[in-house]
């Protein structure tokens, strides 16, 4: 087999050895994250199992917005859906066995945020295992062996694996995955039983999430690229899977499901249009996050970055066809064979998770095609020089996927695991903060103002962090701007202030988009009633607002506001400029 199948290195690089160093390189690798404790979106779901008012309920925690205006209108009036929020806005996505097991969850560890760590740890090695079984079953030398051990030490998998809310990728994926082996059992090993099961399987996986849909891809890439047998015979064997598949898609837009609205998510099925348009950069991103590991979240960085980001992963793309193209030769015929659908596979899977922002978080399921993409190449490269062939190019760019794959992606677990907890240890001073400087008896009836924070998307969930620690819920929370570049706030009158920004605009960044997407512009003239709150778009460059006027229904020094704000490293009460007056935020 070559130089990496040398008896030194098979009994490594060989299953079954393989599946069990790679099961033990996962575990010492997600261990960690058990003890990152609640996050985001976990607050909000641990709100609504202990019947606090949310849009989602403890079966459908999953749903965010649900295109009611009034539901939206009474989310902006009392936070902490900020004022820009589009009232039709939808984002509710159907996840009905991801929502139950954190209700079981909740009923077996209450607020011990370990055992749902836990939990989510047994999902990835579960998954790490299935993998494993699929790929001794279809490349079961060194490709396989190295495809998996990549897989599973891949820091990309930090968020499915270390953030609970995120946990519904695994429960959609580790079922689905089991629905494409028992396909492969079906049409390769010609087992009638196994059709049954794998249906089984992919609809246990839509129950989890719809990223499951990305083992359908995989599915229809083997019957396209992967089976020996005739066209008519492919298409009567893809038929059960694309039924189950549009039966889902119908079901899901009929029960209200899906998004729109919004400027991060899009809706493949509704507007199909904008999707492509929006895949063709978002696509690439992923790409450079798969075959490079490039960190996808870099997109919310800034539009600055996108274009690098983008450059990279086409440069990736390149780079590893063409190494794949000069490996190809090396490999058996049924090496390649299973090479050509899985790397279709993952591709076309790329295609469901390009309809929100990039983000690692989406990389697990194109990553299996990506992790035996990354393994030819670098399996190839080992033989090619134990050979005595080693053409500089080649040396050199299989060295430095080598050096990313088997270096860094382990190495992200650890900075990614710090980077969370870091976060983490800036919130809590502001809460902190908040619980000395705040009078518990008058917060119901106070509404309280706040501007921006380094990390938008912090005084979005500060107040469920806020209401799981125990503290009165305020008569409002109002998020003033969610955009990263800095402000300046003017005191225009005795009620009334301006937020300006002193470069760029309001309402295009990533997270500003999430509530409002930019084809539903607030122009110069435009006003956002809340309670107690009027917002008036002052001035805007064409792209988005630029200056931001907000009139209160009291004084500013009235006791029932109280303004918040970023400042050494926390947020603070503090008290608004003179009339006239100005201050750098």
């Amino acid at each position: 087999m070559g130089g990496m199948d040398t008896p030194s290195r098979g009994r490594w690089l060989a299953f079954p050895r393989i599946l069990w160093l790679s099961l033990l390189a996962a575990l010492v690798l997600t261990l960690p994250t058990a003890w990152l404790g609640f996050m985001s979106d976990d607050y909000i779901h641990l709100l609504i199992l202990e019947g606090f008012p949310a849009p989602g309920t403890r079966w459908d925690l999953f749903r965010f917005a649900g295109g009611d205006p009034a539901e939206l209108q009474r989310l902006m009036d009392e936070g902490p859906y900020p004022w820009w929020t589009l009232p039709e806005l939808k984002l509710t996505f159907w996840r009905p066995l991801s929502s139950a097991l954190v209700v079981m969850d909740h009923a077996l560890f209450g607020r011990n945020a370990v055992g749902y760590h836990l939990h989510s740890l047994a999902w990835y090695l579960g998954m790490v295992a299935l993998f494993g079984t699929l790929l001794r079953r279809l490349l079961p030398g060194a490709i396989g062996a190295l495809a998996l051990f990549l897989f599973a030490i891949n820091g990309a998998h930090f968020m499915v694996a270390g953030w609970i809310a995120n946990r519904n990728a695994l429960v959609a994926a580790v079922p689905a995955l089991f629905g494409l082996w028992m396909h492969l059992e079906w049409r390769e090993s010609r087992r009638p039983w196994a059709l049954p099961l794998s249906l089984a399987g992919l609809t246990v996986g839509l129950l989890g999430g719809e990223s499951a849909l990305g083992l359908f891809a995989y599915v229809l890439a083997y019957e396209l690229l992967g089976d020996k047998g005739g066209l008519k015979e492919r298409l009567r064997a893809i038929a059960p899977a694309a039924l189950l598949g549009l039966v889902y898609l119908v079901g899901y837009k009929l029960r209200g499901y899906g998004a729109s609205g919004s400027g991060s998510y899009m809706d493949p099925v509704g507007e199909p249009g904008r999707f492509l348009v929006g895949a063709l950069a978002r696509i690439p991103v992923l790409l450079g996050g798969v075959l490079l590991q490039v960190p996808a979240d870099l997109w919310v960085a800034g539009e600055q970055l996108r274009p690098a980001l983008v450059g990279l992963g086409l440069l990736g793309l390149v780079g590893v066809a063409l190494l794949v193209r000069a490996a190809w030769p090396s490999l058996s015929e049924d090496e390649r064979r299973h090479c050509r659908w899985l790397f279709l596979g993952a591709a076309l899977s790329l295609l469901p998770v390009a309809a929100t922002f990039p983000s690692n978080r989406l990389l697990l399921l194109p990553g299996l095609g990506g992790s035996v993409a990354v393994a030819v190449v670098l399996v190839s490269a080992w033989r090619s020089r134990a050979h005595g062939w080693r053409p500089r190019g080649v040396a050199a760019v299989a060295a430095v996927l080598a050096l990313l794959h088997l270096v860094l992606a382990p190495l992200l677990w650890p900075l990614m695991t710090s980077a969370f907890q870091q976060g983490y240890a800036q919130t809590e001073p502001s809460l902190l903060l908040l619980e000395r400087e705040l009078d518990y008896s008058r917060l119901p009836q106070q509404r309280l103002v706040v501007f921006p924070t380094p990390m938008p998307m912090i005084s979005m969930y500060i107040p469920a962090t806020m209401a799981t620690r125990g503290m009165p819920k305020p008569r409002a929370w109002w998020t003033m701007s969610l955009s990263p570049e800095p402000h300046e706030l003017t005191r225009s009158g005795p009620d009334s202030l301006e937020l300006s920004l002193t470069r760029n605009e309001f309402l295009t960044s990533e997270f500003e988009t999430v509530f409002r997407g930019q084809r539903y512009p607030l122009r110069k003239g435009a006003q956002v009633k809340l309670q107690g709150m009027t917002v008036t778009v002052l001035e805007d460059n064409g792209e988005g607002p630029t200056r931001v006027g907000f009139t209160f229904d009291t004084p500013l020094e009235d006791p029932s506001l109280v303004f918040i704000r970023w400042k050494d490293g926390a947020l603070r009460p503090f008290t608004p400029p003179a009339v006239g007056e100005r201050l750098a935020l």
